[in-house]
């Protein structure tokens, strides 16, 4: 299966020089991007039909597991230390924001 990670962060104009997360809506889809250290982590998410959620999210560590370098278009697996590391700032970042959302931290 390829991967389309390049082509998304290209369509939706993620620069690695421009830290944090950055929200790209795609209709009912949302492509949640955090930008550290010249990498690009992808973080997939969908607008829910229901009431108890304002986005649902890819956000357990088996879904956070690539960093893309655009400057080498270079794909690096990322370590479970660093992805529940992610996962925790990503829920820091949604509770900033006030999304009421469905990740299972620590998971």
């Amino acid at each position: 299966m390829e991967d389309r990670g390049f082509e998304a962060i290209q369509k939706d104009s993620i620069y690695p020089n421009i830290s944090g997360f950055h929200w790209r809506s795609h209709g009912r889809g949302v492509n949640i991007y955090f930008v550290e250290g010249k990498s690009i982590v992808i973080i997939y998410g969908e607008m829910p039909a229901v009431k108890d959620f304002d986005v649902l999210v890819f956000g357990e560590t088996e879904h956070i597991n690539k960093r893309y370098y655009m400057n080498k278009q270079r794909i690096e697996i990322i370590p479970l230390d660093d992805r529940l590391r992610i996962q925790n700032i990503l829920v820091e970042w949604l509770a900033s924001k006030g999304m009421r959302h469905d990740i299972s931290v620590g998971k």
